[in-house]
């Protein structure tokens, strides 16, 4: 048995030692050959990278040299191509992404802007101490961190933040997950 196809079988057997040293062997020439196809020295190692985690999630399936090094090189050939196909059609596409963009920007700030009205405009409808609770919610506060602010206690605001959000639910109809939106 060579030195190589003892490391794999160490490998197998699940000795990080013995994956590291198929690692320092093949991540350089793999590397070179991800660059033929990427011309990204960056992009070249994550793809390497990837097939490595790869390898060692599912070392048993390798036995000997012919079979790693042919996943090696397999491997990262093929999620090269496959970067290359993403990045032909990302650019095919992005012509007409803008294009969608510009003419659709307009009516999507419209909207929001409605959106954003009727939701104030219910919230106005609210006690006093609700509305602060709701407010103080939408700006990221958390249940205890809006009880020191209106000096209450935490059930006290979960109390107001529930009816408040199923008196809202009511006034807004179908646009309550509106709410859902603002408050996450």
């Amino acid at each position: 048995m060579n030195q190589l196809s003892d490391t794999i079988h160490k490998m197998q057997s699940g000795s990080k030692r013995a994956f590291k040293e198929i690692f320092d062997e093949f991540y350089t020439p793999l590397c070179s050959f991800a660059y033929k196809y990427l011309e990204d020295t960056a992009g070249s190692a994550d793809v390497v990278q990837e097939v490595f985690l790869t390898l060692w999630n599912n070392r048993a399936n390798f036995s000997n040299e012919g079979t790693l090094r042919s996943y090696l090189f397999t491997s990262v050939r093929n999620n090269c191509l496959n970067i290359i196909r993403h990045e032909k059609v990302k650019e095919r596409n992005r012509g007409e992404l803008a294009e969608f963009q510009l003419s659709d920007n307009t009516d999507e700030h419209e909207i929001e802007a409605m959106v954003y009205a009727e939701v104030h405009k219910a919230i106005q409808h609210l006690s006093p101490q609700a509305r602060e609770v709701v407010i103080h919610s939408m700006n990221g506060l958390t249940n205890n961190e809006v009880a020191d602010e209106l000096n209450v206690s935490v059930n006290t605001v979960k109390t107001l933040k529930k009816r408040a959000y199923k008196s809202l639910r009511e006034k807004l109809g179908g646009m309550h997950w509106v709410l859902i939106v603002l408050v996450s």
